[in-house]
């Protein structure tokens, strides 16, 4: 799905350590509060869905008046991710997805573009917000190739030793990673391209990362939509970073065509009649080499 951080509410409760990757501590929520924004159900209600509250649209409309142009990012994040999908499995050959961040279920999601390709393709979905891991598991879960899971990236160690991951991916062969519109819900200070780069360290050569989040040159509209985000998630958001930050997750990757840029351009979503707010979501695929 990878349509957007879902990192939750109540960051301060259920923590679950990753000593392995030294990355410190993450909560991971087991509650669910509607009177606080979910980026989860703030991206649902952009995309059209029917799973948001009043403090998710209200946090829409606020986010909105700083980027006019919010429905058509999302929507352009939404097709460039589905569309690296169909690629790596049509082109590529891949049968094995991790979709971190995946947000609650849509119309179309990883899993039915990867079993288009191949039945037999294997979907694991990964995401902290407990009202996202609930819904994906009514709807999305078929027996033998497709599971959701609640995790953290930050949480490397975590992931590779739960069962119902190593049920599904065999990690000796290519994995391709999703995480479109993850990242800008992590600070720096939390260490997320030592969190990523651990991550693929652990996967076999021939895999993929799909990444892509929130930039902008301006630093004005970087902490505006930060200050818009914190505030009407308790907290639950990172940052907006500049391309160049983002282009550090893919050292040593081998870019696809056309590299590294605005998604819409790749998925040929953004309206024409909607202004440009200098916000882009950005990002690529790269290839692991080993």
């Amino acid at each position: 799905m990878g349509v957007g951080c879902s990192l939750g509410t109540g960051r301060r409760r259920g923590y679950v350590g990753d000593c392995a990757m030294g990355l410190g501590q993450r909560p991971l929520a087991r509650t669910v509060d509607v009177t606080v924004a979910s980026v989860a159900r703030m991206y649902d209600f952009l995309l059209r869905g029917k799973d948001s509250y009043p403090a998710d649209r209200a946090a829409c409309e606020r986010l909105a008046d700083a980027v006019p142009d919010l429905v058509s990012l999302v929507e352009s994040q939404r097709a460039f991710s589905l569309a690296a999908v169909h690629r790596l499995a049509t082109r590529h050959g891949v049968r094995q997805f991790l979709d971190f961040g995946c947000g609650l279920p849509s119309w179309v999601n990883t899993h039915q573009v990867a079993q288009q390709a191949d039945r037999a393709s294997r979907v694991v979905y990964i995401d902290r917000d407990p009202m996202v891991v609930a819904h994906g598991r009514a709807m999305l879960e078929e027996q033998g190739r497709t599971a959701v899971v609640q995790g953290d990236l930050l949480d490397g160690g975590g992931l590779f030793g739960n069962p119902r991951v190593s049920e599904l991916i065999d990690f000796t062969r290519p994995v391709a990673v999703m995480m479109t519109s993850v990242l800008h819900c992590l600070t720096d200070d939390e260490r997320p391209v030592e969190a990523v780069r651990s991550l693929l360290d652990r996967l076999a050569g021939g895999g993929f990362l799909v990444l892509s989040q929130w930039v902008s040159e301006d630093a004005h509209l970087r902490d505006r939509v930060a200050r818009i985000m914190h505030r009407s998630t308790a907290g639950a958001w990172g940052q907006v970073r500049t391309p160049a930050e983002v282009d550090r997750f893919f050292h040593g990757l081998v870019l696809e065509e056309p590299g590294l840029g605005d998604v819409s351009a790749v998925a040929l979503t953004r309206r024409a009649d909607t202004e440009a707010s200098g916000l882009l979501e950005y990002g690529g695929v790269g290839r692991l080499q080993r």
